[in-house]
């Protein structure tokens, strides 16, 4: 007897890492804010050697500025490299159906400008009956295909070379970007010449701090630019393709197996991360959004084993 059909969208199943990551992040950056403008407050009241215009502290604390910076542009490449490169323990397992969308890596502007966040090629599988309970077990939220009833999709992913090399170019890039982008921020922000004492020192020195925070975090930010796209360039960018080599096309019908794993990037939804082995089956005379009937109907023979039980 098949699963019930799962209900599309949020299970209430709580929060993903992701979002606990980021209110991390936050309360690590209010708390970063606050001590600089504390040391800033100090430094400007206590301190008296004049380097360049500004007081010694005041120099350090523009050097600070820059460093926090930069290592937080570098911080941010490496978790997604860590994240996009990373091979998960999951479920190895397997399933069918029709594909519905195919997203390319490197398929926004956005990719092209942070080349780090690119994700790895992706096929949307509206699934059969048969396997809906790998669409919902301990998954965060489900993803359905725009027909009448909300058919289940399972996303699967293709590990894609230009994605990970992108994402190590870009912190490699971030890194030496970020070295130099200290240097000239020190060098620019000491050349403001804040000079003096009490307010107007305190704002000028505050100006100085955040003009060298800019310009450290925006070369670092290019320095991930040039690696990302030298690694993307060195790497192959292959289409999803089946066992036999062919181009994965929409209305496909195919199963997929791989490790299947409920994924923050995805808002813990149920994902292959990565597909291992693809095979073709024909293809659907529908067209997007596929209703599940379509493979029911249709797909009554796949290549998953007879004998595979549900998790757990």
């Amino acid at each position: 007897m098949s699963s019930p059909k799962p209900i599309c969208g949020t299970q209430g199943a709580g929060s993903t890492d992701s979002v606990w990551d980021s209110i991390l992040l936050l309360w690590g950056l209010v708390g970063t804010v606050a001590g600089v403008i504390g040391a800033i407050t100090n430094a400007a009241a206590t301190t008296t050697i004049p380097i360049l215009g500004i007081t010694g502290a005041g120099v350090g604390l523009i050097g600070l500025s820059a460093a926090a910076a930069a290592l937080a542009v570098v911080f941010t490449v490496l978790a997604f490299a860590i994240d996009r490169c990373s091979h998960p323990d999951g479920l190895n397992t397997c399933s069918s159906g029709v594909v519905n969308e195919i997203v390319e890596s490197f398929d926004e502007a956005a990719d092209e400008v942070f080349p780090f966040i690119a994700m790895h090629d992706r096929v949307d599988v509206v699934v059969k009956r048969d396997y809906w309970h790998l669409v919902q077990n301990a998954a965060q939220f489900v993803k359905c295909a725009g027909d009448s009833i909300g058919s289940p999709i399972i996303q699967c992913l293709y590990e894609t070379p230009a994605v990970c090399a992108a994402a190590v170019g870009a912190t490699v890039g971030a890194i030496v970007g970020g070295i130099g982008g200290i240097v000239v921020g020190i060098i620019v922000g000491a050349a403001i010449g804040c000079a003096g004492s009490g307010p107007f020192y305190f704002f000028c020195l505050l100006l100085a701090c955040i003009i060298a925070a800019i310009i450290a975090a925006v070369i670092a930010l290019v320095g991930a630019f040039i690696g990302g796209q030298i690694g993307k360039a060195a790497a192959d960018d292959p289409s999803p393709t089946n066992t036999e080599g062919s181009n994965i096309r929409l209305g496909d019908y195919i199963t997929t197996k791989g490790n299947l794993i409920v994924s923050a990037s995805f808002d813990g939804a149920r994902v292959y991360w990565f597909v291992t082995e693809t095979t073709l089956h024909g293809q659907s005379t529908g067209s997007p959004q596929f209703s599940h009937t379509d493979p029911d109907t249709n797909l009554t023979m796949d290549a998953c084993p007879r004998d595979f039980e549900p998790p757990k």
